[in-house]
């Protein structure tokens, strides 16, 4: 005889078909992000091209260049986050996507136009910069609405995997356009992309339906509630610091880091292109065992052995010596480290904020982390850049890594290490709901 019941057959049958559903509407969604991905990645290497070699753009053009796309993490994401928890998060997906197709489509008209100016660059690299803010705000609390709580370190990973991917072969395919195509053209490969994801988006069917009006405060009250949760709720708070610190000391590094491979250990690009290659098959590689070893490990112990590796790696840098090829192996060492790190952080990271934050507060509290983790990066790049030419390269390498060591100390310290599963986070408890007479 069956050890079924036939109601409880019936339930187990019924959940399987909406998974498969649920899993089904997950992968319309992965399969636009991947072409997006890729695409995104041809624009990082196209837009800077654009303006060095197409524009003749100096230095500091450059540097203003690299403050346009960071800078819009800094000034938007408390409010586009609070924002976003209002709305259906698909309509925000689809506008931001379409949006930022429209707005890189403006560089190879301008460019075919001959009107094309460091000027509009820069405002293309800020207005898409502010629409990836408002993508994020929506598509990262946008997932849990797809997968399960339990699913969501395989959701994450499979997201990293082909992000990682996208790193990997999407700066070789913006090489190849570019030389084909010169490099304002191949920015319409990226905005393509985005047409799809937007596609892709639209395809989704899902349970997305905005809160009660009722249920709203003002907006700035919202931001101060993805605030306040940051603050005072112990793993999403260890999660942005840990964020915080890292991003800062890492940028502080990279600021110099490529000065220092080619003036100091002599490296050429041809070398320093094959250490990024490595770093990114590493990152793949990284992705792909997220899985497993939270499995095997914990959320909380894996999110700390990540961030060991990421300092780690910039120990190599530090020790990186003799001639160039030797100082390579040790920058490939470096970077497959702090890849695989990376990657194991930035998913098991997600799948905490995810699990333990109700839907509805999001986009309010991610915004909130994002103000810290990425709006500080344009500072911390000036900082690094500022430290280099004034303490030396080495040195300001070794800042990096001991800020990093600091973090490291934290790490270890902080509850996040009692993680083993997302069952073991209390979720947030929101704050009452406003009364039905607040304003909106």
């Amino acid at each position: 005889m069956s050890s079924l019941s036939p109601a409880i057959h019936s339930r187990s049958t019924s959940r399987s078909s909406h998974n498969d559903r649920l899993n089904s509407e997950f992968r319309k969604l992965w399969v636009g992000q991947a072409i997006s991905a890729v695409g995104s990645q041809v624009t990082q290497v196209a837009l800077p091209l654009t303006a060095a070699l197409t524009l003749g753009a100096s230095a500091q053009q450059m540097g203003y260049l690299v403050a346009a796309g960071w800078l819009p993490y800094l000034l938007f994401s408390l409010f586009f986050g609070a924002w976003s928890d209002r709305l259906p998060r698909r309509p925000i997906m689809i506008a931001t996507d379409v949006g930022r197709a429209l707005v890189l489509l403006t560089i190879p008209l301008a460019a075919f136009a001959g009107v094309l100016r460091i000027e509009h660059v820069l405002v293309v690299a800020f207005i898409a910069g502010a629409l990836t803010v408002l993508f994020q705000s929506a598509y990262r609390p946008f997932i849990p609405t797809l997968v399960g709580r339990e699913a969501l370190v395989d959701a994450n990973s499979k997201i990293a995997v082909t992000e990682s991917a996208a790193r990997v072969a999407g700066p070789s395919l913006g090489g190849l356009l570019i030389s084909l195509l010169t490099a304002p053209i191949a920015i319409l490969v990226d905005a393509m992309s985005f047409l799809v994801s937007a596609a892709a988006v639209m395809l989704v069917r899902a349970d997305d339906q905005a809160p009660p009006r009722s249920e709203r405060r003002s907006i700035w009250k919202e931001i101060g509630e993805g605030i306040a949760i940051v603050a005072r709720q112990p793993f999403i708070r260890a999660v942005t610091l840990i964020g915080l610190i890292f991003n800062v000391t890492i940028t502080i590094g990279d600021a110099v880091y490529i000065l220092y491979a080619t003036r100091v250990l002599g490296l050429d690009a041809a070398i320093i292109g094959g250490v990024f290659t490595v770093g990114g098959v590493a990152s793949v590689v990284g992705a792909t065992l997220v899985r497993r070893t939270t499995d095997r490990f914990g959320i909380g112990p894996s999110m700390a052995g990540s961030i060991f590796l990421i300092a780690l790696s910039w120990s190599l840098v530090l020790a990186a010596a003799g001639p160039p090829i030797v100082a390579a192996v040790y920058l490939a060492g470096r970077s497959v480290l702090a890849a695989f790190g990376a990657a194991t952080f930035n998913v098991t990271s997600s799948s905490v904020a995810q699990a333990a934050i109700p839907p509805r507060l999001q986009g309010r509290v991610g915004g909130a982390g994002q103000v810290l983790g990425l709006g500080m990066i344009p500072i911390a790049a000036v900082a690094g850049g500022w430290l280099g030419e004034h303490v030396g390269l080495w040195n300001t390498l070794a800042i990096s890594l001991a800020g990093q060591l600091l973090g490291l100390v934290y790490v270890v310290a902080s509850p996040l290490r009692r993680i083993r599963t997302a069952a073991d986070l209390a979720p947030v408890t929101p704050s009452p709901a406003a009364p039905s007479s607040a304003r909106p």
